[in-house]
């Protein structure tokens, strides 16, 4: 190394450069300032932390000579990152540029991707700075495509956090709120508490501009929480303010002001950062006077103002002014408080404070009458500019989506094709191996390849034999399937309806009574005559020929209902045909019908129970509801009614659908009916 090189190096001092990744920006929201979070300011601290950069050399050209004369490594690159980080943090634009496309074409040299992806983050951070949204966005998009295929999750979820911010303050909410979700499920695991509480505050400030205040509250106390995990009064401090921010919006004044006096509770916060203590400060009183305290409101928000005016913070002072002549004008001194419109306007078009030039103009169309339609004239034109800016940018980040999604499909392409040949020249020089070997060994294959045809042979009849003893076996079960699902279904459902209508009639004896007994007498002779022929009658028809199921059906409904004691609303769609249906469909939906029913007078307790059966092209829809108690669908039951019931609609290839709560149980089916036809 030359010595001019090792007098540039010695000339490196040990001054930190630091990045404050948190500021409060204006965000006028209900007319309170709220704090919200900057994308995060560097991609990784300076190669060497205890080293940046002074640098006393008057020309920049020898700065650029000393570089050159450096071989390519790693080590020159890492030096002209510190570079481009000191002059970002002198604020010399075209310095950083410089040194900025110098780590672009090094690390580009030296296929260093993360090194690549860092220079995109530094890019971002500079356009950012520079409000030229659209190019930050672009680059941190590079950022984290990069971060995420070298599998650094950690940055990845970093720039999701900084591209999220920048999609909320251009109103991209669904965009904003699934990049903060998928960055904090990787920094949740990993407790990188700094970067959670950027995540609970982006969401809690986006919710609230929703208007969806319960889930700002949560958010920003998660944002709280984060922020007493971190030690950082100045964040606790914040997300205070924020909180009271949304009870201010939704006109709960006494816990905003609860809250911005807990946040200027905390030691230090006055001495430590005045802009937050004035903001604190001005919310207060704003809470304050909109809660009708207005004496006190007046002192504090003057005071406020006094604060900002000695920081020199305009935008704070724009928010005091219209706070002030929002408060005047309240108590009907439209003079004072024109006069505060009126500087705010002028201080907001100064700095393009556009959210608060529009505020402005709302309120001097409300107090200056002779140019009331003049203020609401210029409020329209402004709003539409800023809408469709916002439309402009949204359209641009999508592009930039696009355009990125493309280059992650075009790369995935080649990638894909490069391993497509690779595998290819692998695979014929595989088979030309393959093809040697195999013509070596011919001789010894063919006795091999005999040997195996004959255990092949064997094999093959003992799976036959395997097979066909399974099928045996399979028989066996679904006969008892069967014949189980006709007793419970069949069967038993008349012997339980006979015996409760028995019990409603013991102890009575007219003459009623006894012709019912001996018709329920009858009934059961009936049942025990169908189990005793159920084993050679059980694949017969079910339903008589000269009887229609409508008939069979609707007759069984209305004995069910006198016995269960429930009105009964039956709708059936004339276009079904159903005496065309096949028996199959026939029985089990009448069986499913049977344990519906059933389950209703056991377990429903229901005054009604309403059936509709609808035919929509080649398909059945038959909906059973009762307005009994219900139960918990999700609980394994002992019965095997509902197994039942889902076993015959899967037989029939069709959908079972079923929803119960306190309110009553809602069975819906959908069967396929033109394979059956």
């Amino acid at each position: 190394m030359t010595r001019k090189i090792r007098s540039f190096l010695n000339n490196l001092r040990g001054v930190k450069i630091s990045f404050i990744p948190f500021f409060c920006i204006g965000l006028f929201l209900n007319s309170v300032f709220a704090c919200t979070i900057k994308p995060e300011g560097k991609a990784v601290e300076p190669g060497n932390k205890g080293k940046t950069f002074y640098l006393n050399s008057p020309n920049k050209d020898s700065i650029r000579e000393v570089i050159q004369e450096l071989q390519d490594s790693p080590e020159k690159n890492d030096l002209l990152f510190e570079l481009s980080y000191h002059f970002y943090s002198e604020n010399k634009p075209a310095e950083f540029r410089y040194w900025n496309d110098k780590t672009f074409q090094l690390s580009t040299a030296l296929r260093d991707t993360l090194k690549t992806a860092e220079a995109h983050w530094d890019l971002g951070n500079f356009f950012n700075r520079g409000e030229q949204i659209d190019s930050a966005f672009y680059h941190y998009r590079k950022a984290a495509h990069y971060y995420n295929i070298k599998g650094e999750k950690y940055r990845y979820a970093r720039m999701l956090l900084n591209i999220a911010i920048l999609q909320k303050n251009i109103k991209d909410y669904s965009n904003s709120e699934a990049n903060t979700l998928t960055a904090l499920q990787i920094v949740l695991p990993l407790k990188k508490h700094r970067q959670i509480y950027i995540g609970y505050n982006n969401l809690g400030i986006l919710y609230n501009q929703l208007s969806e205040h319960d889930n700002a509250i949560e958010y920003h106390s998660k944002a709280l929480n984060s922020a007493i995990q971190l030690s950082d009064k100045y964040l606790e401090a914040t997300s205070l303010n924020n909180i009271g921010v949304v009870y201010e919006k939704m006109g709960l004044y006494q816990e905003g002001i609860d809250h911005y006096q807990q946040a200027l509770e905390i030691q230090d916060i006055e001495t430590n950062d005045l802009r937050l203590y004035a903001m604190l400060k001005d919310n207060l009183a704003y809470s304050k006077f909109k809660a009708g305290q207005s004496k006190e409101a007046l002192a504090e928000m003057l005071e406020s103002l006094q604060l900002r005016e000695k920081d020199d913070h305009e935008a704070g002072i724009v928010i005091n002014k219209l706070h002030l002549g929002e408060y005047f004008l309240s108590l009907g001194d439209t003079l004072t408080g024109k006069k505060y419109f009126l500087q705010a306007k002028g201080l907001a078009e100064n700095m393009h404070f556009h959210r608060d030039i529009l505020q402005s103009l709302l309120f001097l169309s409300r107090t200056d009458e002779e140019k009331s339609n003049e203020y609401l004239r210029d409020y329209i034109n402004l709003h539409d500019s800023l809408e469709q800016n916002e439309r402009r940018v949204r359209s641009k980040f999508a592009r930039i989506e696009l355009e990125t999604d493309e280059f992650i499909a075009e790369n995935r392409y080649l990638n894909e094709q490069r391993k497509w040949i690779i595998g290819g020249a692998g695979g014929t020089v595989f088979m030309v191996l393959l093809i040697l070997v195999i013509w070596r060994q011919k001789s010894k294959n063919k006795k091999l390849e005999l040997e195996q045809v004959q255990q092949k042979s064997n094999e093959e009849i003992y799976n036959l034999l395997l097979a066909q003893q399974n099928k045996l076996e399979e028989g066996r079960h679904q006969e008892k399937e069967r014949i189980s699902r006709e007793l419970h279904d069949g069967i038993l459902g008349k012997l339980f309806g006979t015996r409760l209508m028995l019990e409603n009639l013991f102890g009575k004896s007219d003459l009623e009574s006894l012709e019912s007994k001996k018709k329920y007498l009858n009934d059961l002779r009936l049942i025990e005559e169908e189990i005793r022929t159920l084993s050679h009658e059980l694949n017969a028809e079910f339903f008589s020929p000269k009887q229609s199921f409508l008939d069979v059906l609707q007759e069984y409904l209305a004995e069910q209902k006198k016995i269960g004691r429930f009105e009964l609303l039956f709708v059936n769609e004339e276009q079904i045909a159903w005496d065309e249906l096949s028996s199959e469909i026939k029985i089990n939906v009448f069986r499913i019908f049977q344990e519906a029913i059933n389950n209703v007078i056991k377990h429903a307790d229901a005054n009604l129970v309403s059936i509709t059966c609808n035919k929509y092209d080649d398909r059945l829809e038959i909906v059973i509801f009762d307005n009994g108690k219900g139960f918990e669908v999700s609980e394994k039951r002992k019965g095997i009614g509902l197994k039942n019931i889902k076993s015959r609609i899967t037989r029939l290839d069709g959908h079972l659908s079923l929803s119960s709560d306190r309110n009553g149980t809602q069975i819906e089916l959908e069967i396929p009916i033109k394979r059956y036809e």
